[in-house]
């Protein structure tokens, strides 16, 4: 991400609602992918609708909506039960990943409409026995986006990570996992789609069977030398999915990086040295403080590909005539 400031010139976070040197009020600002701050403490801002709510926002409110909330906001179709406390938390989080998402597709240029991408944050009877579902997974289907609100919880979280035996589970990286299904029929075009096919292999085939064969058997023997994780060799679906995913998470570390001055970057066409080199110092500095990997992961030159055409795919897509203006990388 890059670095924001509030007119006082102190750098501020993503997620801040008020400068802690001036005390001015912050929104960020969609359109401009900047902080926006106060002119003076006390002005106000055209701020979202939902600042003051369980979901704290901190981005300036659409004008062109009526109920006044913003992009991110108003693509949530359903939310936690807020007469339970603890969902009040676990929305907050849930949005606060989802904002993060959004600043990702709108930085790369891509397309976020709210008719046709939308959100979903339900319990299940696993954690709320009070609602009839027995069991909510997380995952796309016709432009909704389905996360379980359990995952805001990070006991639960890492309870399945571990059941799951995954190296990495996170809120943020499940919103960009579920995107990668959705923007997979929005982006390709049929060239695209013939070469998806032949580096991932066929999206359409026995879905439902390669997922059940999964669960029961496990990874396919080998699967380090083609996969950017073990999922990923579920089926193409999945690992179309897992690429886009960590295409947004090293890019964005990328972009927070060079923001900070710990690399120096003219674009993202040298991602492959540049991240893997990042990556090996955020590690080691990560295992000093005896804490875990900060990317876990392995990129082998079969997954720089796959990766690589999540890249074109993206920029072929943003730069069609009439699309937005981006930075895609």
């Amino acid at each position: 991400m890059k670095r924001l400031a509030c007119r006082c010139g102190q750098t501020v976070y993503f997620e801040n609602h008020s400068c802690a040197s001036c005390g001015r009020a912050l929104a960020f600002d969609p359109n401009a992918l900047t902080m926006a701050s106060e002119s003076e403490p006390g002005a106000g801002l055209p701020f979202c609708a939902n600042r003051g709510g369980a979901s704290r926002c901190n981005w300036l409110g659409d004008p062109a909506v009526a109920n006044g909330v913003c992009i991110a906001c108003r693509s949530s179709e359903v939310i936690p039960t807020l007469s339970k406390p603890e969902n009040r938390d676990r929305w907050r989080k849930l949005e606060q990943a989802k904002r993060r998402l959004v600043y990702d597709l709108l930085s790369l240029g891509l397309p976020v409409d709210s008719s046709r991408l939308r959100f979903v944050f339900k319990e299940d009877q696993r954690t709320n026995p009070d609602v009839h579902e027995e069991h909510v997974s997380i995952g796309h289907s016709e432009g909704v986006i389905t996360i379980n609100a359990a995952e805001a919880d990070d006991v639960y979280r890492e309870q399945m990570r571990q059941l799951m035996i995954e190296p990495y589970r996170t809120l943020l990286g499940h919103f960009r996992h579920e995107a990668g299904h959705y923007y997979f029929d929005l982006m390709l075009d049929d060239e695209l789609r013939a070469e998806a096919r032949r580096l991932f292999g066929d999206e359409s085939v026995r879905y439902d069977e390669a997922l059940r064969s999964y669960y029961r058997d496990g990874p396919r023997p080998g699967w380090e030398q083609h996969y950017i994780t073990a999922y990923a060799s579920a089926h193409p679906a999945e690992d179309w999915a897992e690429t886009f995913a960590h295409w947004l998470h090293i890019r964005s570390a990328l972009e927070t990086a060079d923001a900070n001055g710990l690399i120096s970057m003219s674009g993202f066409d040298d991602w492959q040295s540049v991240f893997i080199d990042l990556a090996v110092r955020l590690n080691d500095v990560m295992r000093s403080l005896g804490l875990g990997d900060a990317y876990p992961f392995v990129i082998t030159a079969t997954v720089a590909d796959k990766i690589d055409l999540v890249r074109r795919a993206i920029r072929r897509f943003t730069d069609r005539p009439g699309a937005p203006s981006s930075a895609a990388g």
